[in-house]
């Protein structure tokens, strides 16, 4: 079945006026979520307007659904149906800006409004939320995908690159073969990561860039000015494109999502949580009142539920959902 027809909802069921507008607010929080990566404020107005009208749990399980469905599809086949879809729905619809996948014609349209740009529908590479991906490029060193992570690889006769949109990526390095060796570069709106033959860590936060040594050295240059620093194995920084933060210890071991880990020393709750909802779908926060407890541990990340689980056995806690899309844990012990 290609792609095209996979999209498509049955064109012969009629929605109702209520059904439709509720399809498209999903669709719209979808591609928010997506281009914000889940900020807090942006996730809370969405638990909102999922509680506002169970016709919203129904329209969120279909667009995810659908999403889901496009991200098993090959990056390349993706991208070249993808923008024929957005070419016709521009044609049709007049849209000057982002741009719509139209899912089914008629009262049961559907579109998917994305502010980021085209290319990154269909980078070289990309995972969805919960998957993790483990990559040999063409030079033998190793590129591992975390959750909802997305690169191009462009390898030329001058350097390496590696373009990191969103999520994040452990980069082990390999020797260049060829006879003048090229440069190994992280590249991220906020500047250029170029490895000293290393093992690193790079993820892409709200406003920010955070790089993780986790072997060897790397040169961090900032977009703008190009000031420049390097940092050693044990060591990460945070910086945007003008300035950069403190140098730190990496006392969180940056690299154990690789193996399926999320191993946190004495984290807030909140934090924590926070952390964890990166790799499920949907709404995962705590109370005020919780917010503050410290937690250590080393936490699947295959098996959110039982984590939260296992923290309710830990701690005082209990786990309130609302649909699966909706969970917040609160003060005291589940009955």
């Amino acid at each position: 079945m290609s792609l095209q027809r996979s999209l498509l909802t049955d064109a012969s069921t009629v929605h109702s006026p209520e059904h439709v507008r509720a399809v498209n607010e999903a669709a719209q929080w979808y591609a928010r979520l997506q281009a914000n990566q889940g900020s807090d404020a942006l996730r809370g107005q969405w638990a909102q307007w999922l509680a506002a009208d169970p016709e919203h749990g129904v329209a969120w399980e279909k667009v995810e659904r659908v999403c889901q469905q496009f991200g098993r599809v090959p990056a390349k086949v993706a991208g070249s149906t993808l923008a024929r879809s957005v070419q016709h729905a521009r044609a049709r619809r007049g849209m000057l800006r982002g741009f719509a996948i139209l899912l089914a014609g008629g009262a049961g349209g559907l579109a998917i409004y994305r502010s980021d740009p085209l290319h990154v529908w269909h980078t070289d590479y990309a995972t969805r939320t919960g998957e993790r991906r483990d990559l040999v490029l063409a030079d033998l060193s190793r590129l591992s995908l975390n959750t909802a992570s997305r690169v191009d690889v462009a390898f030329s006769a001058t350097q390496r690159l590696v373009e990191l949109y969103a999520g994040e990526i452990l980069v082990t390095t390999h020797p260049d073969t060829r006879t003048v060796s090229r440069p190994f570069v992280v590249e991220t709106v906020h500047g250029r990561i170029t490895a000293l033959g290393t093992r690193f860590n790079v993820r892409m936060l709200d406003n920010e860039t955070r790089v993780t040594v986790l072997e060897k050295a790397v040169e961090v240059r900032l977009a703008q000015p190009a000031n420049t620093l390097q940092l050693t194995a044990g060591q990460q920084i945070s910086f945007t494109a003008t300035g950069f933060g403190v140098i730190s210890n990496n006392e969180m071991a940056a690299d154990a999502w690789h193996s399926g880990r999320l191993v946190v020393v004495d984290m807030p709750l909140r934090t924590l949580l926070a952390e964890l909802s990166r790799y499920r779908s949907g709404y995962l926060a705590c109370d005020d009142e919780v917010a503050n407890i410290r937690v250590s541990g080393a936490f699947p990340l295959d098996d959110i539920d039982q984590t939260l689980l296992s923290l309710t056995e830990s701690f005082p806690l209990r786990i309130d959902r609302f649909t699966r899309f909706w969970t917040v844990l609160k003060a005291g012990k589940s009955v």
